[in-house]
């Protein structure tokens, strides 16, 4: 088994993507934390999804027993986080004061692979085969597909900037965010009880299984950029093992710079934080 990795800051001050590598477990993951909407830093001037994501990484790097299930250890982390943004006297009930995070984590295991998701960070399991299976699927999608369109509306109207489309855009998002955790929603991990209930976890065998690639969503091409007929994780999984992790965030990050105001490929940033691990098990 080797690991390949990558992390990348985005357009923002901190990273807020994390790696997980706990090797002594086998445990292995990414965060992509989610700040809150209402201005917040620390005391050492991190943000809240800073601090979501590297608890997260901080408790799953910890673990020393595999007697606790990857849904068990989540289902602490939330309560850590909820113990946290009470330190700091967030408002628990003002969904736009979380932070939080979403997560992906595996465990590999002699007989199969444990894995956990939350968000919209994506496992992919790749076979001898070819065939590439994605253990998850994003949980945001049908939401943000509603504000890309609406983006997508303002540059058929003539807007031509990052900042002319987001104030169009705002209210979308923050109605979003009242969503998390939520009947018609996405699941996070914010500190929220109801987080758990969202969580998509299981094992399965490693019967024929070559690789698994976790990302964030900062590593997901533009679905404008997928040739036409081509599966969009097929797609994606084949031009990381093709080219490299390293190479592929490159690709994509020269694609982000072609584009710095979000017009060829509607997205809400210029470039977001990227983080992945690749476990490669073939010999």
């Amino acid at each position: 088994m080797k690991l390949h990795h990558i992390t990348i800051k985005g357009d923002g001050p901190l990273n807020e993507d994390a790696l997980i590598f706990n090797d002594q477990q086998s445990i292995f993951g990414v965060a992509d934390g989610v700040s809150s909407l209402v201005p917040f830093a620390s005391n050492e001037n991190l943000s809240g999804g800073y601090i979501a994501s590297h608890t997260v990484k901080d408790a799953l790097e910890s673990m020393d027993s595999g007697g606790q299930s990857l849904y068990g250890a989540l289902t602490r982390i939330n309560e850590h986080l909820h113990m946290k943004m009470t330190e700091y006297q967030i408002d628990s009930n003002r969904k736009e004061e979380l932070w939080g995070t979403a997560v992906a984590a595996v465990r590999v295991q002699d007989n199969g692979i444990e894995f956990i998701q939350t968000g919209d960070c994506m496992i992919l399991a790749v076979y001898e085969s070819g065939e590439v299976r994605p253990l998850t699927r994003l949980q945001v999608e049908h939401l943000e597909e509603a504000a890309i369109e609406m983006w997508r509306e303002c540059i058929r109207q003539g807007f031509r900037t990052k900042d002319e489309i987001m104030p169009h855009v705002k209210e979308q998002l923050i109605a979003n965010r009242q969503l998390s955790n939520a009947e018609g929603g996405y699941g996070v991990l914010n500190g929220k009880p109801e987080a758990v209930k969202y969580f998509e976890y299981g094992k399965f065998n490693k019967v024929g299984l070559t690789h698994l690639i976790l990302l964030t969503d900062g590593l997901f091409l533009p679905a404008e950029s997928i040739p036409e007929g081509e599966s969009y994780w097929e797609f994606i999984a084949s031009s990381i093992l093709e080219k490299g992790i390293g190479e592929y965030a490159a690709d994509l990050i020269d694609l982000e710079e072609s584009d710095p105001e979000c017009i060829t490929y509607p997205r809400f940033k210029k470039s977001d934080d990227k983080a992945s691990i690749i476990i490669d098990f073939e010999l």
